[in-house]
């Protein structure tokens, strides 16, 4: 793995291929990577890692809407604190030790993996580097020989593209590094899992507040000023897009995938609109109101879950982006993987409606599945992400009436 062309490579931190070298820690399924905020990688790898692939489907649970007071706009991004709540409740990890970095003090014993987090502005893999301050969590392993640095998070910004990968490192370096991005690092144990914090519709009853969406979407509305307002908003949009992602993963089912595409909608129109209002173009209509009734159109509770959260989800979920990725990559002639998320298929110039056909039987052939032709709409085949959810919902779906029929 290379670092990007605009993103020089620190001369202590060598790239190796993806994951290599990391002998107990395995990748994520790339769905998955772009379904969680970059404080739930690092918790999602070590899930995996301790109760088998897909246990971290189990934060797919149905997205709530609790937004908190900040010093100027309230916010729903979660915490440490929080996301650490999150991997107690719902990952079986339980944290046995804080070790907060500090200058001349050594680091705590190997090998780990330790769950880190860091301001990402300093950390050179990343593209907020020397660009944004923000919490971004990885893991850390190291002993007698190179540490290795292993991120899963995956995402495009202003800066460039972050993709999952590991790096090596001098033990000395990671010290360093460490100390300079403020990292904390922390020992979380495994822990039992608990059947009842599996369920995707865990909070399906506590339906947004009104009143509190309309203070909450009129504090970005009425902010005087503008560019900070919308550059905020940017993110508090993004967290709804990657929240219901992963319930749409973690349920199998077509409300939660159709409500995250309408929101992946939302922060397109939200970005173009940040861009012009930094460069003092006006702000365009509707957009605010259509903020609002998003969160307050959530779907009910996920009804047909295929099945609890936990190896067989992660085994469909990583079947339904291969198929994706591989029929992608037959009948586009595309490196596998090569078409981003949220990039219409139509923007390729090898595309056009026989080929949509092509791809879409090449999916239903991987995964023995077929897809009835009313829910062949634009918005179902726009783009790799919606094929993921379209091809994952049927293939759950089918799985869930075989398990009927047993």
């Amino acid at each position: 793995m290379t670092f990007p062309p605009n993103r020089p490579r620190s001369a202590g931190l060598r790239p190796v291929p993806s994951h290599a070298g990391v002998a107990r820690t395995g990748p994520l399924p790339e769905a998955s990577a772009v379904a969680l905020d970059c404080l739930q990688t690092g918790l999602a790898l070590l899930a995996d890692h301790h109760h088998g692939p897909g246990t971290h489907l189990r934060l797919g649970t149905r997205p709530g809407f609790a937004p908190r007071p900040t010093g100027t706009l309230p916010t729903v991004e979660a915490s440490v604190t929080d996301r650490l709540a999150d991997a107690r409740r719902h990952l079986g990890l339980r944290v046995r030790d804080r070790h907060a970095v500090r200058t001349g003090a050594p680091l705590p014993p190997g090998p780990g993996p330790y769950y880190a987090v860091a301001d990402a502005y300093h950390l050179p893999w990343v593209p907020y580097h020397r660009q944004r301050h923000m919490e971004h969590s990885f893991l850390v392993e190291y002993g007698a020989g190179p540490a290795t640095v292993l991120d899963a998070y995956h995402n495009d910004t202003p800066w460039g593209g972050a993709r999952p990968g590991s790096w090596t490192v001098s033990p000395a370096y990671l010290a360093d590094l460490l100390v300079e991005a403020g990292a904390e690092l922390f020992a979380l144990d495994p822990a039992p899992l608990d059947p009842a914090a599996s369920s995707p519709d865990g909070t399906a009853d506590a339906r947004p507040d009104p009143v509190a969406v309309q203070h909450y979407t009129g504090a970005y509305r009425d902010h005087p000023d503008r560019p900070a307002a919308y550059e905020r908003l940017n993110l508090e949009v993004w967290l709804q897009v990657r929240a219901w992602r992963l319930h749409a993963l973690h349920t199998g089912g077509p409300a939660a995938g159709e409500h995250a595409e309408r929101w992946q909608r939302l922060s397109e129109r939200v970005y173009l609109a940040s861009r012009r209002v930094t460069h003092g173009k006006g702000e365009p209509q509707g957009l605010f109101q259509e903020f609002a009734a998003l969160l307050l159109s959530a779907p009910p509770g996920a009804a047909g879950s295929a099945q609890a959260a936990g190896e067989v989800s992660g085994e469909q979920a990583e079947r339904a982006d291969r198929a994706v990725r591989e029929a992608l990559a037959a009948v586009l002639r595309l490196p596998p993987g090569d078409l981003a998320d949220g990039r219409p298929l139509s923007s390729v110039a090898t595309f056009n409606s026989f080929r949509m056909v092509d791809i879409l039987e090449h999916i239903e052939n991987a995964l023995d599945i077929e897809v009835p032709a009313d829910e062949l709409t634009a918005d179902s085949l726009r783009d790799a992400s919606t094929l993921r959810t379209l091809a994952l919902r049927h293939l759950t779906a089918r799985a869930g009436a075989a398990g009927d029929r047993r």
